[in-house]
């Protein structure tokens, strides 16, 4: 994928760009790593929803899989997987999916919200689910976080999105093909 003529092989996006959306519709292309790690480190139940998955947010009640040091091994392996075999990578600006893209010298464009999208992703957040403290949370946090975004150093491509704008119709502009 290429974005204002640099070239990139997976994405790190902060929350409601439609990661999972992505990862859900189009499997055989993308992994959403964000599940693979969650999958990893509690044992989720089978039938859970999509919604009822975002309402544990902030608070997982599930058992735990596996030691830190276990799940994280796993992780790494299984997104080195991936990888290998052609799938594009999704995560969230979690450190250790940052990480394993820098390592791994993975160029990654990182998708997050314009500065005036606030309250667009309030309304998201409350759209699809999470707790009322996430949301809160967030979106007390918002100016702080979109700092942190917009300073990011190790990301080849940098992408502010907008009003109704979600990562598959931002993957399209990028030349991806479904």
């Amino acid at each position: 994928m290429k974005y204002n003529g640099i070239e990139f092989e997976a994405i790190v996006a902060t929350p409601t760009c439609g990661k999972s959306y992505l990862c859900d519709k189009y499997p055989e292309k993308f992994v959403d790593m964000d599940e693979l790690k969650l999958k990893l480190k509690y044992v989720i139940p089978e039938n859970i929803s999509r919604e009822e998955l975002e309402s544990t947010k902030g608070e997982r009640t599930f058992p735990r899989r596996q030691t830190r040091e276990e799940y994280m091994k796993a992780f790494y392996e299984k997104a080195e997987k991936f990888y290998r075999e052609g799938k594009i990578l999704i995560a969230a600006p979690h450190e250790e999916s940052i990480e394993f893209f820098v390592n791994n010298n993975i160029k990654y464009c990182f998708v997050f919200p314009s500065n005036h999208m606030r309250e667009e992703i309030k309304r998201r957040m409350i759209l699809r689910g999470n707790p009322q403290k996430t949301v809160d949370e967030n979106y007390d946090m918002f100016y702080e976080f979109y700092n942190q975004n917009i300073n990011e150093k190790r990301a080849a491509v940098h992408y502010q999105f907008n009003k109704d704008e979600y990562l598959e119709d931002i993957l399209k502009k990028f030349g991806c093909d479904f």
